[in-house]
């Protein structure tokens, strides 16, 4: 990827292993979504500018680099070839936190935090709607209350 990219995700987020869905978990039990159901997640926000970049060995390369499944860095998303309804739904929701510049006030820690709860809530709020498989739902809940923790040790380190 270019040193642009690299540049922007290094500002735009913390350089934590913890902060992504990650790679180092195993993938087997998880369901992955079809091309077409994939498509249909991401249409709209194709169509608003986002660049979706969807497995290959440059996109896969970069996701293993970070340790992640799924990132959004400003208005490129990249997907491994296999990736999961929760993958996708957050990375669309990160898509819109950026272009609504949520929480673009706040120290980039801080609003990294926060924008991670508010994309798990609303992950766990649509989680009928959308169908999401219980096994993701576990584990969106276990890191709702990973970045619930995170924000509580911030605001204590920061006298909020």
């Amino acid at each position: 990827m270019s040193d642009d990219i690299e540049k922007n995700h290094q500002d735009a987020i913390i350089r934590a292993d913890s902060l992504y869905r990650k790679k180092d978990r195993t993938r087997t039990g998880y369901k992955f979504v079809s091309e077409y159901r994939f498509k249909q997640l991401t249409a709209e926000i194709s169509k608003r500018g986002a660049i979706i970049l969807r497995g290959g060995d440059e996109v896969e390369e970069y996701l293993d680099k970070r340790m992640a499944d799924a990132l959004t860095v400003n208005d490129i998303l990249f997907f491994r070839q296999q990736v999961t309804l929760s993958e996708v739904l957050e990375e669309v929701f990160h898509f819109e936190q950026n272009l609504r510049k949520a929480n673009d006030d706040k120290h980039a820690v801080l609003r990294v935090i926060l924008n991670e709860i508010e994309a798990k809530k609303y992950l766990l709020s649509n989680a009928a709607k959308y169908k999401i498989p219980r096994k993701e739902t576990t584990e969106t809940k276990e890191q709702l209350q990973y970045y619930e923790e995170m924000l509580k040790k911030w605001e204590e380190r920061h006298h909020v």
